[in-house]
């Protein structure tokens, strides 16, 4: 029978079927020795795609696609559970199932476990592991000079540059002139030498050696020392410092409180686990054993 006699006599089986309000465990599809009960069609929607589950609903073609999706799975479930260990592929289709029914009761054991109230358990986190979860760090705010040079070459004459430049600000020299007649970083040249963002010793995306010489600054509008780095020779001068401290326990009560449901779940996890593992009773065949581990010592 053609794919559209089938879906001509689908439809008719619709029209014809009587207007009865069907219950969980009533059949609602059946073919052959395949079954589906109006509670497993409900369940299989719900999982189903929101877009094929909206085409199945108002098309008659769609529905009739997604019905025999329905049942091919079955057909072959059929076919699989009937077939016998000597069956090549068998016990790697036995342990896939054994894993995916171990995940289920898994989770749904997991999700039974109820984190109980833990603000007051919070707050003690926060007195007692201040430096983990609020240290809030110094800030620094800079301006450099860039002599530019590349990995690998020879850095003499570019390294004396750097410290005549050094040695004329430390002088007197403006800062901002000797930024327009020496940096060679486009960037910052534009802006008298300023760099925009504030950092924090170890800056991520900022070459190490530059925060390294930043904060071994002591005063604001001091200069470091001449510092190499992969682009090249920097003289930075120290702006502005935002002190360090402790953020407040609302600023990182999230973050405390993941940490908390994080330790809740794996001790959750390790008493499941343990539930299930061998138990005192357990016989294990120690020739058996030794049998079958044999070809793999």
């Amino acid at each position: 029978m053609s794919i559209f006699a089938r879906v001509q006599l689908f439809v008719f089986a619709l029209v014809m079927a009587p207007l009865v309000v069907a219950g969980p465990t009533d059949v609602v599809i059946a073919d052959g020795d395949v079954r589906i009960t109006y509670a497993e069609f409900e369940a299989a929607l719900e999982m189903t795609p929101e877009k094929i589950r909206s085409l199945s609903a108002n098309d008659i073609a769609d529905r009739f696609d997604l019905l025999t999706s329905m049942l091919q799975i079955r057909k072959m479930a059929k076919v699989a559970d009937a077939l016998g260990p000597d069956t090549p592929g068998y016990w790697e289709l036995q342990f896939q199932v054994l894993s995916a029914k171990k995940q289920f009761v898994f989770d749904r054991e997991l999700g039974a476990y109820k984190v109980p109230n833990v603000d007051a358990l919070a707050s003690e986190y926060y007195e007692t592991q201040k430096d983990k979860y609020a240290t809030k760090p110094e800030l620094r705010k800079s301006s450099h000079i860039l002599i530019a040079s590349r990995p690998g070459l020879p850095r003499g004459e570019p390294r004396a540059k750097a410290q005549k430049i050094l040695d004329a600000l430390r002088n007197g020299a403006d800062f901002e002139d000797m930024v327009a007649e020496y940096s060679d970083d486009p960037g910052s040249k534009a802006r008298g030498g300023q760099l925009t963002s504030w950092m924090r010793f170890g800056e991520p995306g900022v070459t190490p050696p530059y925060t390294e010489a930043l904060f071994e600054i002591t005063n604001i509008g001091d200069y470091s020392e001449i510092t190499d780095s992969q682009f090249g020779i920097h003289i930075i001068r120290l702006d502005g410092i935002q002190e360090g401290g402790y953020y407040s326990f609302e600023e990182v009560r999230n973050d405390i409180f993941k940490d908390i449901v994080a330790e809740y779940r794996s001790l959750a996890t390790k008493d499941i686990n343990a539930r299930y593992g061998i138990s005192d009773d357990a016989f294990i065949d120690g020739d058996a054993m030794e049998e079958l581990f044999e070809p793999y010592k």
